[in-house]
């Protein structure tokens, strides 16, 4: 995969990723930091539940992430 630059890309990966897993994903935030892109995406249909997804930025390849149960 091609270098993740903006926010959005990275939103979308991440949104891509964790709506294999749930049924429902809202992106809260996206963050930046060395070498990497830190989404928070809400999970919870009723309640909020918020995991995360950390990106690679050279790649844009998944490299942790967590989800509340």
């Amino acid at each position: 995969m091609p270098p993740v630059t903006t926010a959005a890309e990275t939103t979308e990966i991440a949104l891509t990723f964790v709506k294999k897993h749930r049924l429902f994903a809202r992106p809260v935030s996206a963050k930046q930091g060395e070498g990497y892109w830190l989404v928070e995406v809400d999970v919870g249909l009723f309640d909020v539940k918020v995991g995360w997804v950390k990106i690679e930025t050279s790649s844009g390849v998944i490299q942790e992430y967590s989800l509340p149960p």
